[in-house]
């Protein structure tokens, strides 16, 4: 407990690191950009809000900041930013509260002197500054952020990339029940070959050639895909045309992206087993792979279930790769054990408890809660015997299933134990790759420019709602280093996260880098400033637009770490029918 508790500050403080590195490089590109071409340098500062230390050093005023986000440089002869890095002291006359104004000519910006009593007194003359060393300037942080994605990359070249096996495969692991996947006649192993036209080569990532990604991105009412499948001993090529489906969400969260019901082929690893489970009996260890059952492939442990539940037998083999070898254990599910019966549902209503055994659903014998759930869905709102074993006592229950709130499928309300007794590691096995830097940014570059071409798409279903923010970037960050193999995550997700900081700041718009670029090139074709109110008018406007937007994506990026990710069925309660007269 001790040690989970130290864990998650080092863990926080190590985001920080890495997510405050980034803005400071890309600040520090401006500032050293600057200084090369002579420009005037009010203040360079790590982190904002009261600065716990400041020292002025030849004219610039360096300081560090309380509040640890990022880093800001004051450059008072580009164009003003005001809204977004604060009001310089060569503005600061600018300003409503204040009679003293900005001087601005086509050679020259002339700041003045702020006093009380005084009229206003030209301080000091500024340089002329040049279009080409504006353009330097303001290229010189997306630059910075650039050459820090290709040191990641290198880095990552060198240490290694974890990808697991679930990313990398093109094997369906496992065909959700009633999914459009299992209704257009997609099989647990197929292999894909393409989706919605284009040929794919892994499960997981953004890039075209990902299976995850095409189904997103995919616009038609329904999607081809051709997978290869093996049926005995023969391969054939096959297309089916699932129909996608969007989960419904609430108003309030993002809306949910087009899926078929299927995932990818992983083979499960023991992270943790449960004390007299029947993993525990049956000999598994952490970091104990499952292979096969019964001699058939373990895709994924949904998919071992859906085997014991359609193979009902006493006994079960595990082949096991443990370490370098293999072995075979064998193995015994636990059956159909309720661990929690849900309030008002129709088992609550029938007297089913915590803790009881289901031998039996209408006479047939059922191997766990899995077959017991599809027999219930597929015999709708009809009455059900269940032969029930609490204790050393058998007894018979009838229940009548209900469909429960906000969902279309009869149900009675139980949550089964876990009938194999395994915790499984998430990410799984991982193999290491070192792709090269060249490769890696490339990679980067193109998850940007295939987010914007989806949200630019009218049919597609990706919106701007769909994109992160600081919030979710420091979170998935947060994820990585309390994982296994989390710092070469976090070195490949850097790199990704600096590719898109440079692309995006050389937008032309007003308060990006690229806006200051745009600038600087109409003010050298009109050989003169651009109005400063309306520049003034234009970059507050763009200034309240992106912080308008910042703030929409952390509404949604904050629902991240409090909406549970599976919402749990419930059902109307009795209790608020009105009640029957008795005669």
């Amino acid at each position: 407990m001790l040690l989970r508790l130290i864990e998650i500050p080092l863990t926080f403080l190590e985001v920080l690191v890495v997510f405050n590195l980034m803005i400071i490089v890309h600040e520090l590109g401006h500032f050293l950009a600057a200084k090369w071409r002579g420009l005037v340098i009010e203040k360079f500062g790590i982190w904002f809000g009261k600065p716990i230390w400041k020292k002025t050093i030849d004219g610039v005023e360096y300081s560090f900041g309380t509040i640890p986000f990022g880093g800001f440089v004051a450059l008072p002869q580009m164009a003003p930013m005001d809204m977004i890095e604060g009001r310089s002291e060569a503005r600061a006359a600018n300003g409503s509260e204040t009679s003293h104004k900005t001087a601005v000519s086509v050679d020259e910006v002339w700041v003045t002197e702020n006093t009380d009593d005084a009229p206003e007194t030209p301080r000091q003359p500024l340089p002329p500054v040049s279009t080409l060393d504006k353009i330097i300037v303001a290229f010189a942080g997306p630059l910075f952020s650039f050459l820090l994605a290709i040191a990641f990359a290198s880095l990552v070249w060198i240490v290694g990339r974890p990808v697991s096996e679930a990313e990398a495969t093109t094997t369906i692991g496992y065909v959700l029940p009633d999914s459009p996947a299992a209704e257009a006649g997609l099989e647990t192993g197929d292999r894909i070959l393409s989706v919605d036209g284009r040929p794919v080569n892994r499960f997981g990532g953004m890039g075209s050639d990902s299976i995850t990604w095409r189904i997103i991105r995919s616009e038609g009412d329904t999607i081809p895909v051709t997978v290869e499948r093996t049926v005995d001993g023969v391969t054939k090529t096959l297309t089916f045309n699932p129909t996608p489906e969007v989960e419904p969400t609430k108003v309030w969260m993002r809306k949910a992206l087009r899926e078929i019901g299927i995932l990818p082929a992983q083979h499960p690893m023991v992270a943790q087993v449960q004390p007299g489970s029947p993993a525990d009996k049956a000999g598994l260890e952490p970091s104990d792979i499952l292979l096969r059952i019964d001699g058939q492939p373990a895709y994924t442990l949904e998919a071992v279930a859906e085997y014991v539940k359609n193979h009902p037998a006493p006994a079960h083999t595990l082949d096991v790769q443990r370490e370098s070898r293999v072995i075979t254990l064998p193995f015994t599910p636990a059956g159909a054990t309720v661990h929690e019966v849900l309030q008002d549902s129709p088992a609550s209503d029938g007297g089913i408890e915590a803790g009881d055994v289901i031998l039996a659903v209408d006479g047939k014998s059922m191997p766990d809660g899995l077959a017991i759930s599809d027999y219930i869905r597929a015999h709708g709102n009809k009455p059900v015997l269940f032969t029930v074993k609490r204790g050393d006592a058998v007894s018979n229950f009838t229940i009548t299933p209900e469909i429960p709130v906000d969902d279309t499928v009869p149900r009675i309300g139980l949550e089964w134990e876990d009938e194999f007794g395994i915790v499984e590691d998430a990410y799984g096995k991982f193999q290491i790759l070192h792709p090269g830097p060249i490769e890696e940014v490339r990679s980067g570059m193109m998850s940007i420019f295939n987010t914007i071409g989806a949200i630019a798409s009218p049919k597609s279903g990706v919106k701007l709602q769909h994109m992160g923010g600081p919030l979710m970037m420091m979170r998935v960050y947060y994820m990585f280093f309390q994982s296994r193999e989390g710092w070469r995550l976090a070195l490949w997700f850097s790199v990704v996260l600096n590719v898109n900081l440079a692309l995006i700041n050389l937008l032309p718009i007003p308060v990006l880098d690229g806006g200051h670029i745009t600038l600087a090139v109409i003010e050298a074709i009109r050989r003169r400033p651009v109005n400063v109110r309306f520049l003034e008018v234009v970059q507050t406007s763009c200034a309240v637009v992106i912080i308008g937007f910042m703030l929409y994506i952390a509404f949604f990026d904050v629902q991240d770490y409090f909406t549970p990710k599976t919402d749990q069925m419930h059902f109307e309660s009795k209790a608020a029918a009105p009640a029957q007269a008795q005669h």
